[in-house]
């Protein structure tokens, strides 16, 4: 199945509906409704893309609709794709795609039954609830599903200026797993970072205005050069000082940190280890002593590991 520029539908208008919505009518596609459990939410963002349909109701769907987006919550979407398959609508005409980046295609098998083709959408992009909408231009788009539709994606991505990325529905876990430590394992390290900052009597608010510039620089480094390349610090260099220190530290002041810090210097040691950049001997003895701190953790009293 490829059509140039098929009639589309977003159905929930949450962040990734609204930047999905206005994103594809950006490039030209026809957004003919946007249909949302808010009413007020659809109406908002029809009128921003121009859809003559504003809707609460999935059986308000125009005939002429060729792609249907489903910007859901993952738990939502059996029961969408149940709903769907009861609306009367030419089906085996339609493609009908859904935006998680966790879950296949055939979630939605009940309209797939019906005779639509399933495709699972998913742009590598964190969509914040608030503040500017985040472009698509450059971000890569998972596709899986129904070889034509997984077509018709790419020729949605590619209009989006996106990257498409073709998956199977084995390797999607992996490659969701690999976009959730980049995106939110990053939010926990800044929320991790910032509580050692709170720690000596820094505000939250301060704290992040503090290591901003640090991880944008981090960013700008990663823009120029692979993970491997990019990465610096006491790990990589094998100084056993700093790491010795900053486990004290976490000891004495927030014992319940030394797991993750110890997780994620061991990874930076093998990193390290794998680029060249640090002898394996110099490493053995980091992990030993990482391994150490771990050990005495268990002497330290319950109410101290909140």
């Amino acid at each position: 199945m490829s059509v140039q520029q098929p009639v589309v539908a977003i159905v929930g208008a949450g962040a990734v509906g609204r930047v999905l919505g206005r994103s594809l009518r950006a490039v030209g596609y026809p957004i003919a409704a946007v249909i949302s459990r808010n009413p007020a939410s659809s109406r908002e963002l029809a009128a921003q893309v121009e859809a003559p349909v504003a809707s609460a109701a999935l059986e308000d769907l125009p005939g002429e609709v060729r792609l249907v987006f489903c910007c859901v919550p993952d738990d939502a979407l059996p029961g969408l794709a149940e709903q769907l398959a009861l609306v009367p609508h030419d089906w085996p005409r339609t493609v009908v795609a859904h935006t998680s980046g966790a879950l296949p295609a055939r979630v939605l098998e009940p309209v797939g039954r019906r005779g639509a083709l399933l495709l699972s959408f998913h742009p590598v992009q964190s969509f914040p609830r608030q503040g500017p909408p985040p472009s698509l231009a450059g971000v890569a788009i998972g596709l899986e599903g129904d070889s034509e539709a997984v077509a018709l994606g790419r020729e949605v991505a590619r209009a989006l200026g996106a990257r498409p990325i073709e998956l199977s529905p084995e390797t999607k876990p992996r490659y969701h797993l690999a976009a959730v430590l980049a995106s939110n394992g990053l939010g926990a390290l800044m929320a991790m970072a910032g509580e050692v900052l709170a720690s000596i009597g820094l505000s939250r608010p301060e704290a992040h205005a503090m290591l901003l510039p640090l991880v944008q620089g981090t960013l700008h480094n990663l823009e120029q050069l692979l993970p491997e390349e990019a990465l610096t610090g006491p790990a990589v260099r094998g100084d056993l000082g700093p790491i010795t220190q900053h486990l004290e530290t976490l000891q004495q002041h927030l014992p319940h940190l030394l797991p993750v810090y110890a997780a994620l210097t061991t990874e930076m040691i093998r990193v390290g280890v794998r680029s060249g950049r640090l002898a394996p001997e110099r490493a053995t003895a980091l992990l030993d002593r990482l391994q150490e701190a771990l050990d005495t953790r268990s002497d330290i009293p319950p109410e101290r590991l909140p």
